[in-house]
């Protein structure tokens, strides 16, 4: 299981191995971070970074590779009568099965990598997401 944020006090991207033994801690600054209060240590109930409880779940993967894959379907699509197309569309749909689902925190952007979903998560959510953008600040 690991943990990959930005640290809130000196802004260095980090990605640690998490262990329910340890704290989760900056390497760079070495300030402790943790804010996990799960009893079940497989499952992100609280981020360890910033402490809230509030997820969404996608899918661990690139979306410009899957962009790169239709856009090759396309280009072939006429030489090869379409057939590049419905190549490109199973390649999306095995991807999809194959590859596992991350969780991320709303409010500081951590991925957490291995861990179970959580039932009570869901995906992206635009509106709930508005809630944790940063306003600016007045003069």
């Amino acid at each position: 299981m690991t943990v990959e944020f930005i640290c809130p006090h000196c802004n260095v991207e980090q990605k640690t191995d998490w262990n329910p033994e340890s704290s989760l801690a900056c390497d760079a600054c070495h300030v402790n971070l943790s804010h996990f209060t799960s009893a079940k240590t497989d499952v992100v109930e609280r981020c360890g970074v910033c402490g809230h409880d509030k997820f969404y779940l996608q899918k661990d993967f690139n979306p410009r590779l899957g962009l790169l894959i239709f856009a090759i379907g396309v280009i072939f699509s006429y030489h090869t009568k379409f057939i590049s197309l419905f190549v490109a569309t199973a390649i999306d749909f095995i991807l999809y099965y194959m590859i596992p689902t991350v969780t991320i925190c709303y409010q500081c952007r951590a991925i957490y990598r291995g861990f179970k979903e959580n039932p009570a998560h869901q995906g992206y959510n635009h509106v709930h997401a508005l809630k944790y953008v940063p306003k600016p600040k007045r003069a």
